[in-house]
């Protein structure tokens, strides 16, 4: 165990315990004072040697489609190759340090239970052939008759041990395992993470086992992330990040299906596609709104440090296919929201979606420093051009906040 991992874990938990985090936890809730994301069995993450870190975000893959009745369709394999190819573009374009799967990665309703998983060796394909470290979120097109979020955790965890980041820290099992997070440090020798990246499950479900729709399970007829196991998990480990290090550093967040905030944002001057007009978000059931994504939103600006603290560089979605943009306001209590655009062939395709992309955040250790960090953010296209490039930061559309 390296000594940097050990300090850590004395620090928080004492010797006793500290032995016993040494060993694999399983998938689930881990009632513990622990920091959940110090796992010592992981290479630690670091910037490189120019003092970057450089993460890409893909969504809406939509692997393993075919027809809604579940008959065969060629056009299924075929957009798969072509979501891969995307990948591998802008994969050798941008040459990230990690890259996020933010949900939808496969179109679970069309899937069969004897091979739905064969599917994630296709997502994660382009970044494991060139041994890029990953980490999902996940979507609604993620629960299924027969794939759900705790499979997924778990099959990453099991086959992909090395490069996959993912864990299920809280949150209910199956359907919204997927909450936890990730540090990253300046470099080898630093004790304190300069970077937190948060992993948050939105949930929702969308029924089918391969040949056609069935029942919505009750327990995950759900369209928000879990307001009961989350907020005080997030509160609890920015606490301990806070007394064992003086401070949260700064923190990206991804999960898959925008926070309502979003529909106050989309009709911002900002740039990047608007296609899908007022996005659909979390909060609403039976297309009223709840109010149920407030508790986690509400964490996640205790978690920012205050209205133009910036501590939360980005929250960033997919989800709908038409938006690309980055915006903030004091809606969003001056927390940027980004959407990833269209990652896939998969799923449906607006106007301006039609040529696929990947987020790309480009983080430099200097300006994470600063007493307001910042961050710079693009759109990288499969036809090799880059757009929309923006610093999320104190400047950042600071008239609307």
């Amino acid at each position: 165990m390296a000594l940097w991992a050990l300090t850590l874990t004395l620090a928080t938990l004492g010797v006793g315990e500290a032995n016993a985090a040494a060993v694999a936890t399983p998938v689930g809730e881990r009632a513990s004072s622990e920091l959940l994301g110090l796992d010592l069995h992981k290479k630690k993450l670091t910037f490189d040697s120019n003092g970057h870190f450089k993460v890409v975000s893909f969504s809406d893959m939509h692997f393993g489609e075919r027809w809604g009745n579940g008959s065969w369709a060629e056009w299924g394999p075929a957009n798969d190759a072509s979501t891969q190819r995307v990948h591998g573009v802008v994969l050798d374009q941008e040459k990230p340090n990690y890259v996020v799967y933010n949900g939808d990665m496969v179109t679970g309703e069309n899937l069969f239970a004897d091979n739905a998983t064969a599917y994630l060796d296709l997502v994660y394909g382009p970044a494991t052939d060139r041994k890029i470290p990953f980490s999902s979120a996940h979507g609604n097109h993620d629960n299924a008759n027969n794939i759900n979020h705790q499979i997924i955790v778990e099959y990453e965890q099991k086959h992909f041990p090395t490069l996959s980041y993912t864990r299920a820290d809280v949150g209910p099992k199956p359907w919204g395992v997927g909450n936890y997070w990730v540090p990253v440090y300046e470099n080898e020798l630093s004790s304190t993470p300069s970077l937190i990246m948060w992993f948050f499950d939105s949930r929702s479900f969308v029924s089918g086992t391969g040949n056609g729709p069935g029942p919505v399970p009750e327990s995950a007829d759900k369209y928000w992330v879990d307001e009961k196991s989350v907020p005080p998990y997030i509160d609890r480990q920015a606490g301990l990040m806070k007394t064992l290090w003086g401070s949260v550093p700064p923190s990206l967040v991804f999960f898959h299906i925008p926070l309502q905030k979003a529909q106050l944002l989309y009709q911002l001057p900002t740039p990047g596609d608007h296609d899908d007009g007022n996005p659909s978000t979390q909060g609403f059931y039976n297309n009223t709104y709840t109010g149920l994504d407030l508790p986690f939103f509400q964490a996640l600006t205790r978690l920012n440090g205050g209205l133009k603290r910036g501590k939360v560089l980005a929250m960033t979605s997919g989800h709908d296919h038409g938006e690309s943009w980055c915006a903030r306001s004091t809606n969003s209590s001056g927390i940027p929201l980004c959407f990833n655009g269209h990652s896939g062939y998969g799923g449906y395709v607006t106007t301006h979606s039609v040529v696929r992309n990947g987020r790309v955040f480009d983080l430099d250790i200097k300006k994470l420093k600063e007493t307001i960090p910042s961050v710079d953010t693009w759109n990288s296209y499969e036809d090799k051009t880059t757009n929309e490039h923006v610093t999320l930061g104190p400047d950042f559309m600071d008239e609307y906040v």
